[in-house]
């Protein structure tokens, strides 16, 4: 299973995005790919490609809990 966090460099999301790559890694052992976007607002996680939460389609931040139980049902 391959995680990647897609944040805002712009927006300075990446103290969200580590936050919740360490609540990942604590939980399920797998350390998620932190990725820059020039896109601003992105706060992004996919799954083997596949986008599982987006900051910009829900208006906002994810829930940790929330995330891990998604990526438990994946794996």
């Amino acid at each position: 299973m391959e995680i990647s966090i897609e944040y805002c460099g712009a927006c300075n999301y990446r103290p969200i995005a580590s936050s919740l790559a360490i609540a990942i890694e604590k939980d399920l052992g797998i350390k998620p790919l932190l990725v820059h976007s020039t896109e601003i607002g992105a706060l992004e996680v996919r799954v083997d490609n596949e986008l599982i939460f987006s900051k910009k389609q829900t208006d906002h931040f994810p829930d940790h809990a929330g995330i891990i139980a998604l990526l438990r049902k994946k794996k």
